[in-house]
């Protein structure tokens, strides 16, 4: 027997005509698209690693190496995207390890993090195989959503604070998002939604298995959190980002860059994010 979800997403599909399947189908295929993204050279100092055939690069921590800093990007981004905020985390006592996941090329489209959680949570393990003992999880847009997902499973290592850049909080309302909101945006995210989440009919969408859009489960740890996010960002919704933060129930504060679209929110004032962050973690 079918699981609940997967009964009541087959019988909002059937309620659609074919023209309506094929576009959210369409939707679906293209919200899980990758796309080629320019090479970075890692810094120097940085060490090669890597876990299955995810690559990634350690920065070593000034001290013990006790405490240390995740970095995950988002969608297509290279993992070193980010690296230069590298020093500022060695002078705060971090190792830091700038991860990947499988949600770039050369695949040609992600799981939605179906997939890729396992991925983030394989990171923290790889840290705490290497002697962390706690970590500040750092992560723009889906790497930030596969970071929530760790929160809901057992770790190995204490949580220190986690930083969340333009967080992809629920699939649902970023397809909306991303579609002009309103009705119509809502229309397309649930039919989107129920072709997803339905045998076979996932399939037109570019998934070999069925998905779930539903946001990440309740975290059994909640640290401290600091979200930033711009507001001109036309591909993830603010609103999901102060919802995320006022529900928090740790401490948990939101910073809003103005004039920022997505992705561009450390870009456009390097050391203003730097300076909401690092008095969290």
């Amino acid at each position: 027997m079918w699981p609940r979800a997967v009964t009541r997403g087959a019988v909002a599909v059937t309620a659609l005509d074919g023209l309506g399947v094929a576009a959210a189908s369409f939707v679906g295929r293209r919200a899980a698209a990758l796309y080629d993204t320019s090479e970075i050279l890692p810094d120097p100092t940085l060490t090669s690693v890597s876990i299955d055939d995810l690559p990634g690069w350690v920065a070593p921590g000034p001290d013990d190496g006790g405490r240390w800093a995740l970095f995950l990007p988002g969608l297509g981004s290279h993992p070193l995207r980010h690296q230069e905020v590298a020093p500022a985390f060695r002078e705060l006592g971090y190792a830091c390890l700038f991860a990947s996941h499988s949600a770039r090329r050369p695949a040609r489209r992600h799981a939605f993090g179906a997939r890729e959680a396992a991925e983030a949570l394989a990171w923290i393990r790889f840290a705490a195989d290497r002697g962390a003992e706690e970590v500040t999880l750092l992560g723009w847009s889906f790497g930030a959503s596969l970071w929530l997902r760790a929160l809901a499973e057992p770790l190995p290592v204490a949580i220190r604070a986690v930083v969340l850049t333009g967080p992809l909080v629920d699939w649902s309302e970023t397809i909306a998002h991303g579609a002009g909101g309103g009705v119509f945006g809502r229309i397309l995210a649930t039919a989107a939604r129920a072709v997803l989440a339905t045998p076979v009919l996932c399939r037109f969408a570019g998934q070999p298995a069925p998905v779930s859009l539903r946001p990440a489960r309740r975290p059994l740890v909640t640290p401290p959190l600091v979200v930033v996010h711009g507001d001109a960002d036309t591909t993830v919704p603010l609103g999901t980002s102060e919802r995320l933060v006022a529900a928090w129930p740790a401490p948990a504060r939101l910073h809003v860059v103005p004039g920022a679209r997505h992705g561009a929110e450390r870009d456009v004032d390097p050391t203003g994010w730097l300076d909401v962050v690092t008095p969290t973690v």
